[in-house]
């Protein structure tokens, strides 16, 4: 059992990992002692607080950088348990690292190509979609019309003729913006590639 408590705004109040599973929670003042006192002869909340079981979690990650840590689990699900203070987060990994059993620790450092991939097909996509967008408001603003079957707002043809209403002056400026919110984001990932501290469960 080990129990971490914070007054930090922004941070969970109680981080515990008792009987193989860890628990995050932010009860109210008046209940804090209540709470770390029954947690201590293992009468465990009900409230305020959500548990994850060992035997649920797939894997435990601390990015470099990052005020949480990540507890993967499910499909695709996740929980942050918020620690603000580096030292105190770094504890609470170590802590997992060595009382986790069936777990493997490595560090996953990210190449440039890597970490700029994700923000470089967003770029790619904005592009394709303002060429496909423009070309249409263009034909609109020519006298052509457009049509889309069903329902208008159901599908991306539908949603790019909607935009494309718009006339190419608003279109450039919306596509202009995303695509200059994605470029910003691949400058920052590519020049500072992230490095993530991870924890793998074996099932």
């Amino acid at each position: 059992m080990k129990i971490w408590r914070s007054d930090q705004q922004g941070d969970d109040k109680i981080i515990a990992y008792v009987n193989s599973t860890v628990y995050r929670g932010n009860p109210s003042s008046e209940e804090i002692e209540n709470v770390l006192n029954n947690f201590q002869i293992e009468i465990l909340p009900t409230k305020n607080f959500t548990g994850i079981p060992l035997h649920y979690i797939k894997q435990i990650n601390m990015e470099e950088g990052q005020t949480y840590i990540e507890v993967l689990f499910g499909k695709g699900s996740s929980e942050h348990l918020r620690i603000r203070d580096e030292e105190k987060r770094k504890a609470i990994f170590a802590y997992f690292k060595t009382h986790i059993p069936n777990s493997t620790f490595y560090i996953d450092k990210y190449s440039k190509t890597r970490a700029g991939k994700k923000p470089l097909i967003a770029m790619c996509v904005v592009v394709g979609l303002f060429l496909w967008t423009f070309y249409i408001a263009a034909g609109m603003e020519n006298g052509d019309e457009y049509r889309v079957t069903g329902d208008h707002y159901n599908s991306v043809a539908g949603i790019v003729v909607a935009l494309a209403s718009l006339g190419t002056k608003w279109i450039s400026v919306i596509f202009g913006t995303l695509f200059g919110i994605a470029a910003f984001s691949f400058i920052r990932k590519v020049r500072n590639p992230k490095t993530v501290n991870r924890i793998q469960l074996r099932t």
